[in-house]
């Protein structure tokens, strides 16, 4: 089997991963559509690739047999104003699936700049889980979210840091480093970004995605972890 192939079926998995995961951790409800997950290649039961086969096929019934609440997002402006797909400027998407707006990233240096990494902080005892991370000088996902708000980004300060349900319904199960559609979400790091969700079984750790292949993982609030972040807001 060759890697591609191995990382298509891993890809696979993973998916499942990601219920367990979410099973896991908290129960909220994610109201919202769950987009499609863009898995699109099939295999039998040794791994190997196959043509995705019809109902009543054998090993019909895979993840690519079916395409339900297809990715669909539009570019914003600065403005919060709906652009064109051939835009080649913009600062914010619309997933027109769940209604989240999300941030995008950059290459320049700036707050939104693709290379800044944070510290696990919330000090809200109400949605920490018990453990409030670690706080930093600017370096902690709190200072980030609220510099965004501070500064009315987009013409919002309602941005916050997306829960692991959210966080995973960017993720893009028919690409790989990274897994995510980059026509939209250009300058996206393949490591692993956090989610605000605490991990339910130990406090001291939160969830995150993580962008190479759509894994999903946890790692501790403390010891000065950095980890990527992507702010969204809307869509509750």
């Amino acid at each position: 089997m060759s890697n591609e192939t191995r990382m298509m079926k891993n890809r696979g998995i993973w998916i499942w991963g990601i219920f367990a995961m979410f099973i896991l951790t908290s129960m909220n409800v994610f109201a919202a559509p769950v987009p499609d997950t863009g898995q699109s290649t099939c295999y039998d039961a040794a791994g190997n690739l196959i043509s995705c086969p019809n109902s009543g096929q054998d090993f019909y019934g895979q993840d690519a047999n079916y395409s339900i609440n297809p990715p669909s997002y539009t570019k914003l402006d600065v403005n919060g104003n709906a652009l064109a797909a051939s835009s080649t400027s913009w600062v914010m998407v619309k997933d027109n699936v769940t209604g989240l707006i999300w941030e995008v990233k950059t290459d320049d240096g700036s707050i939104h700049d693709k290379d800044n990494t944070y510290t696990w902080y919330d000090p809200d005892p109400a949605t920490n889980g018990g453990n409030a991370g670690t706080p930093g000088e600017g370096t902690d996902t709190d200072d980030f979210i609220n510099a965004l708000n501070s500064t009315g980004f987009g013409g919002y300060a309602d941005w916050r840091m997306p829960d692991r349900k959210e966080l995973h319904s960017i993720i893009d199960y028919g690409r790989y480093n990274p897994a995510i559609n980059t026509d939209y979400f250009p300058n996206t790091v393949w490591h692993g970004y956090w989610s605000s969700t605490t991990y339910s079984y130990d406090a001291s750790k939160a969830v995150l995605a993580y962008f190479s292949s759509g894994g999903v993982g946890r790692h501790f609030k403390a010891y000065y972890v950095h980890y990527y972040v992507r702010a969204v807001r809307g869509g509750q």
